[in-house]
């Protein structure tokens, strides 16, 4: 682990996992050349998802990303109603 890491082990974090944000905690930190990678276990789910990213996946837990993340989650709502019931011509 580099001492410039911007996360740290058993830091509670929110990770990206497709287009939403979920509750996570930072398990390891480890450097693969010149970048940082953390092993994230999210919050809930079963070990079996917990995964190495980079830091580009990860945000701070703090309001303004809890806010970051009810946008996010508000907007794939949205977008997943505007898609029931419309037929898809193949």
């Amino acid at each position: 682990m580099t001492t410039a890491s911007r996360f740290v082990e058993g830091e509670k974090v929110l990770c990206f996992h497709g287009p939403l944000l979920y509750e996570a905690r930072c398990h390891k930190v480890d450097t693969e050349g010149e970048v940082d990678l953390y092993l994230i276990h999210y919050n809930g789910w079963n070990n079996k998802w917990d995964e190495w990213i980079p830091e580009t996946r990860i945000l701070k837990f703090n309001d303004i990303n809890l806010k970051k993340q009810q946008e996010l989650i508000r907007h794939h709502k949205k977008s997943q109603s505007r898609g029931k019931g419309k037929k898809v011509s193949v």
